[in-house]
């Protein structure tokens, strides 16, 4: 029963995202998100842009998405299940998640307020604040 409610949810979360986001060109996406596209994530092929209430998500062969907001900022980062760059983030974040997770593999990255939500591909996720301190959080099953 937990997986028929998982897959209505997920198969829910997918048609609403499809009704309401809509493809655009690339050349309508904020400079500044497709300068960190281009940046960060060389090794990928943006094939793909959608706008949904002004903000956008950048759709890469190979499942990788960056969404950003209207102003072109990244706010959520999701490998599609494989390992990403998180170069991007502070070098203090960076050090303590190489520190406490050297062997793990991240593959999404959520930026907060005053932190980053972050999962890793063994299901753990962990909240790091922008000072580089972790918080520990649960394992996904």
């Amino acid at each position: 029963m937990k997986k028929i409610i998982i897959l209505f949810i997920i198969a829910f979360n997918f048609l609403a995202f499809n009704l309401f986001a809509s493809s655009v060109a690339l050349s309508e996406v904020p400079k500044s998100a497709i300068n960190f596209a281009d940046a960060y994530f060389t090794d990928y092929y943006l094939y793909r842009a959608v706008e949904n209430s002004g903000s956008y998500t950048l759709i890469f062969k190979g499942g990788l998405k960056i969404h950003v907001n209207s102003k072109g900022e990244w706010t959520t980062i999701s490998g599609g299940g494989d390992e990403i760059n998180i170069e991007y983030l502070e070098k203090e974040v960076i050090d303590s998640i190489k520190k406490e997770y050297a062997n793990e593999k991240v593959i999404y990255v959520k930026k907060q307020k005053n932190a980053y939500k972050i999962k890793f591909k063994n299901r753990t996720n962990i909240t790091v604040d922008f000072e580089g301190n972790i918080k520990k959080g649960r394992r996904d099953y």
